[in-house]
């Protein structure tokens, strides 16, 4: 190592006398200092939602004397914030989350202790913050839920991965009305509409990345959709209609997949020879003609992985439905639809009534109605991801055992979610979850 001159080997000796002095008296200094800071107090504590967590903001007079301590131990979180002096301004706060309250303030010499009331196990971090703009010294502490699997591996915290992608798909659109209805309600107006609200709720997820085949009334080819899907490399694709049948009696929602060896029933036959028959450029694919795209999608029809998927998405779909409309179909169907063909793309095709229905054609022009749809299909869509978040996405999934006294909704309120996507992501259908019981959680990235 070169030799430090004279005048740098002065200063390094000074500064190594002062670590050995502040290691020595390490009591003494931290009395000294705390003293020096005697000033700071707590103005004000706010609580709220911060991703799949509590964030507390401590509005302090002044900085820390030193970093916060804190421990746990049971249901409390033990908080010491050295140097400050009064905690008067510590309002009585409301539950939230993994948060139940304040159980005790007391000041002493080293500074303020302030127990925290917790339910289950959760992470901490906390940081402080100087002066900026209007706002003064801040101590902030995140409170993050145990993300730990049932066998007690760790798991990882959101946002270190790519965002989810999903590729939203009104049918029709442009010169092709879709089904139209006895009064002639178009099915290219209703699902445009049920597209956009259901698109803006999943703008509103964290860690989503929406994509969408038309957000207008424009044509677009159904492969063009398709190829969509798959240069954004889509986690999920799914195509919005609301279809017909000669017999309007024939009603109901239904949810389909691909089928490889051909449709599941004659309704399923005629329906995928009507949407595929809407599209031009496919009568010289079917007749024989080369398309490059369209070889590549075949070839690739072997792999399964993607239509397992599928499969499982229009599962958590159709039972999401079930509470909404009356289903046409229990079970996913199958159907040899241009859209779903996408090779290494999860893809599914919602009917959410039949237009050609006259009662549900007028539930299809009803915005509430419409708005129900949306929400009922953004719920089963992250209840989906819930289950099974893409590999090397900011989603995690995490294992909650419920505590007694805690409902489901409180559950949900504390993971950012709502409790029917853990009614669908766990299959609860409508019933409670009991003291005990194990639930499949989201941990959602930013």
């Amino acid at each position: 190592m070169a030799s430090m001159p004279d005048a740098g080997r002065h200063v390094g000796a000074r500064r190594s006398f002062l670590r050995h002095l502040l290691v020595g008296s390490g009591a003494a200094m931290f009395s000294l200092h705390a003293s020096l800071a005697a000033a700071a107090e707590i103005r004000g504590v706010r609580v709220g939602s911060r991703g799949s967590g509590v964030r507390l903001v401590f509005d302090l007079s002044g900085p820390l004397a030193a970093p916060a301590q804190m421990s746990a131990a049971g249901d409390t979180l033990h908080v010491l914030l050295p140097g400050v002096r009064s905690g008067s301004a510590i309002p009585r706060l409301r539950p939230l989350g993994s948060l139940l309250g304040v159980r005790r303030v007391a000041p002493g010499a080293q500074g303020l202790a302030v127990d925290l009331a917790i339910r289950g196990a959760v992470h901490w971090r906390s940081f402080s913050m100087r002066p900026a703009g209007h706002a003064g010294y801040r101590w902030v502490l995140d409170l993050l839920p145990d993300t730990r699997d049932a066998a007690g591996a760790a798991l990882p915290l959101a946002g270190s991965g790519r965002p989810i992608v999903i590729c939203l798909d009104p049918g029709h659109g442009g010169h092709d009305p879709g089904a139209i209805g006895q009064v002639g309600t178009r099915e290219k107006d209703v699902v445009l509409d049920v597209g956009l609200r259901l698109a803006e709720l999943l703008r509103q997820t964290p860690g989503v990345r929406l994509v969408m085949t038309r957000d207008s009334d424009r044509y677009v080819p159904l492969l063009e959709r398709m190829e969509l899907g798959v240069h954004h490399r889509a986690d999920l694709f799914v195509s919005v209609h609301a279809d017909a049948f000669p017999l309007r009696t024939v009603r109901g929602s239904t949810v389909w997949a691909l089928s490889e060896k051909g449709a599941s029933n004659e309704a399923a036959r005629w329906l995928a020879k009507t949407q595929n028959a809407a599209d031009p450029i496919l009568g010289d694919v079917q007749a024989g003609q080369h398309n490059p795209l369209l070889n590549q999608v075949l070839l690739n029809m072997s792999q399964t992985a993607a239509m397992n998927s599928a499969a499982s998405a229009a599962d958590v779909m159709i039972r999401g439905l079930a509470g909404v409309e009356d289903l046409h179909n229990a079970q996913v169907q199958h159907a040899n639809f241009v859209v779903l063909r996408a090779p290494n793309v999860p893809s599914m095709l919602v009917e959410t009534a039949f237009i050609s229905n006259p009662e549900e054609e007028q539930h299809l022009r009803d915005p509430a109605f419409r708005d129900l749809l949306a929400h009922t299909m953004r719920d089963a869509i992250v209840a989906h991801f819930v289950k099974a978040p893409p590999a090397g996405s900011c989603w995690s999934s995490a294992q909650h055992v419920v505590s007694h006294q805690e409902s489901l909704a409180e559950v949900a309120k504390r993971y950012g979610v709502n409790a029917q996507i853990l009614r669908l992501a766990n299959h609860l259908d409508g019933r409670e979850a009991f003291a005990g019981q194990r639930l499949r959680v989201p941990i959602m990235g930013a």
